[in-house]
């Protein structure tokens, strides 16, 4: 079973947790990685408890968590959560999204700490998904 590792936000540029001037709709980058990428992928919400979340595993296999929970709060009143591991798989299409309990919520993925994808939405109850 995977779970969410917590990782300082001092990892990701603080532009990434931060909330943004103004929310646009529209596709993020699809990012790709291979053998031995380290992916990271992070959520940030409003909410501590959030609802279900979604994302393709180091052998590219589909994941799905009812309620995420995002334990690290952020300097800017948001709470976050990173889920890091290894890719095992070549050309690994990273996609990846959450339903957030309040009002806020952003994706980012990152391989290799070159961030790849973000996305952010400002809507009750909105969902982000980082990919096309």
């Amino acid at each position: 079973m995977l779970s969410w590792l917590v990782v300082a936000t001092t990892a990701l540029p603080s532009s990434a947790l931060a909330p943004p001037a103004v929310a646009g709709p529209g596709p993020g980058p699809t990012a790709t990685a291979v053998p031995g990428d380290r992916i990271a992928i992070t959520f940030v919400s409003d909410r501590r408890d959030n609802g279900a979340s979604d994302w393709f595993d180091s052998l590219g296999r589909p994941r799905r968590q009812a309620q995420t929970m995002l334990p690290e709060p952020t300097s800017a009143a948001l709470w976050s959560a990173t889920l890091v591991y290894t890719a095992q798989v070549p050309a690994l299409r990273l996609t990846a999204g959450f339903t957030t309990t309040g009002s806020f919520a952003r994706c980012l993925i990152a391989v290799n700490d070159e961030v790849r994808a973000v996305r952010t939405t400002i809507e009750d109850r909105g969902r982000v998904t980082c990919a096309r």
